[in-house]
């Protein structure tokens, strides 16, 4: 299984508990989806790709489809096989992405937000 994208908190981080409010994709793919354990329940996981590319920005949509049709080839796949655990890995890179491209936007964000604290100070 892939590990999770660079910049993003361990599953074990505390960053998760206010974090997972604004980043429940993020969460998702820390908590449950990187976890072996995790019963795969991809109705489900469908259900909440669908759920969050329709407030998704759209140079985002294409990365969600694929996901929705990465998950759709996963349940198609013979569990505990070899084929299976590369088709999970097909799930999981559009999200990465996907979460890469949140990350970044955030990083953006607070830099933002700093820099214009400093322009009240002055």
């Amino acid at each position: 299984m892939k590990d999770l994208p660079h910049g993003l908190p361990p599953a074990n981080s505390r960053k998760w508990h206010s974090r997972r409010w604004w980043d429940e994709l993020g969460y998702l793919r820390a908590r449950s989806l990187a976890n072996p354990n995790w019963s795969r329940d991809i109705p489900w996981l469908i259900k909440r790709f669908r759920r969050e590319r329709s407030t998704a920005l759209p140079e985002d949509l294409a990365l969600y489809d694929q996901a929705i049709t990465a998950a759709q080839d996963y349940a198609r796949s013979l569990v505990d096989s070899a084929e299976a655990e590369r088709a999970w890995d097909r799930v999981l890179e559009p999200i990465d992405e996907l979460l890469t491209r949140r990350q970044a936007r955030h990083l953006d964000d607070v830099r933002r937000a700093q820099a214009g604290q400093g322009d009240l100070s002055t």
